[in-house]
């Protein structure tokens, strides 16, 4: 308050004087409307923005759709697949599978079914009583062919960098001296895995056929036995129930001798050789390589569920994001982790359905006639 004196005239000296107090009332009035504005700030606005982050209402609908699966998701699956070895049970060899998409899809449960045979499973999914299965190459191109509305979830592979593929392998009796190539398998009991088999039927008809033998269910050149199973194929090879026969390659060289089925294997192709000196069994011919085994889901399912699963069966179901996400324990070579029934299955990899396109065209080669639609 600055207050301003002019000593040589009197009376403007007290009208000043009036003035001034005028003036001092005056900015004491304003000195208390200064005051009352400082005050409410304090009191009032900046209560409320305190008050507003502890009701955190922006927070409320991020954390809802986390927690939201929508309506038409199903809360159940119906998995269907034929056991490489007969004795095997699915929810076990797919125990890390189920266990993962259940997790990450919000479902209840998977329900195994179990065929005895490929044409239970393609009948299953053609009638929509499987929702997703576990196929071989050539029983999903059966399946597509004769009006199962699929689509490719996912393809086992042994390794995230590894194209998926496998083999057929011919076998004999490991000292039968009459059989030392597929062209001998003229006129011999011959061990098939079953008419939907990929590499138990399919691709060793087209060897067969190479070979100038007729490789069909009701040829004469050969005496055909269908064993159900790679492992029952190779073991009746083996026993000397079948003069020949064929299996898949890890069958064949891993899963049988691990078991104890078998006692070793010699490979007179290329250098495959398992306890040479007690084999039970001998190589003589092995296939091209085969398009790996295909999971599908159908597509009777809500879209953005068959999205959901399919993004999550190839980026989650491995051995890598098993293990660091704990659904599996052990390292990437030595662990307990079970994503499908071939026990060295890394996991899945993306694929579209022109990945079969390969054994459409030995459909059209073999003339087989479960490619027929």
């Amino acid at each position: 308050m600055n207050q301003r004196v002019i000593p040589s005239r009197p009376v403007r000296r007290s009208l000043a004087a009036l003035a001034a107090v005028g003036l001092v009332v005056a900015a004491c009035g304003d000195d208390e409307s200064a005051d009352e504005p400082a005050d409410e700030p304090a009191e009032t606005p900046a209560e409320e923005p305190a008050e507003e982050p502890a009701e955190e209402p922006a927070e409320e609908p991020a954390e809802e759709p986390a927690d939201e699966r929508p309506a038409d998701w199903p809360t159940t699956l119906t998995f269907g697949a034929v056991p490489a070895e007969n004795a095997s049970s699915l929810e076990a060899d797919f125990s890390t599978t189920k266990a993962i998409l259940e997790a990450e899809l919000g479902l209840d449960n998977i329900e195994f079914f179990q065929a005895t045979d490929y044409a239970g499973v393609i009948e299953g999914m053609i009638a929509n009583r499987i929702d997703v299965a576990q196929f071989g190459g050539f029983s999903y191109v059966i399946a597509t062919s004769n009006g199962a509305d699929v689509s490719v979830a996912g393809v086992m592979t042994d390794g995230p960098d590894i194209e998926p593929g496998y083999r057929s392998y011919a076998i004999t009796q490991a000292d039968n001296d009459e059989v030392n190539s597929i062209d001998d398998f003229a006129g011999k009991n011959i061990c098939f895995v079953d008419p939907g088999s990929t590499s138990g039927f399919l691709f060793p008809s087209e060897g067969l056929l190479a070979a100038g033998i007729d490789p069909s269910e009701t040829s004469t050149d050969i005496n055909p036995t269908f064993a159900g199973g790679h492992d029952a194929s190779a073991i009746a090879i083996a026993n000397g129930d079948c003069d020949a026969g064929f299996a898949y390659d890890s069958m064949v060289t891993a899963q049988l001798t691990e078991s104890g089925d078998i006692a070793g294997v010699v490979d007179t192709v290329e250098d495959e050789n398992v306890n040479p000196d007690s084999a039970d069994l001998k190589i003589v011919w092995k296939s091209q390589t085969i398009s790996g085994a295909p999971m599908a889901i159908s597509n009777e399912l809500p879209a953005d569920f068959v999205a959901a699963f399919q993004e999550v069966v190839t980026t989650k179901v491995n051995e890598d994001w098993a293990i660091a996400n704990g659904f599996c324990t052990g390292t990437p070579e030595e662990n307990d982790c079970s994503f499908a029934d071939e026990e060295d299955t890394w996991g899945f990899v993306a694929k579209d359905d022109s990945f079969y396109d390969g054994i459409r065209q030995v459909c059209e080669i073999t003339g087989a006639s479960k490619c027929e639609s």
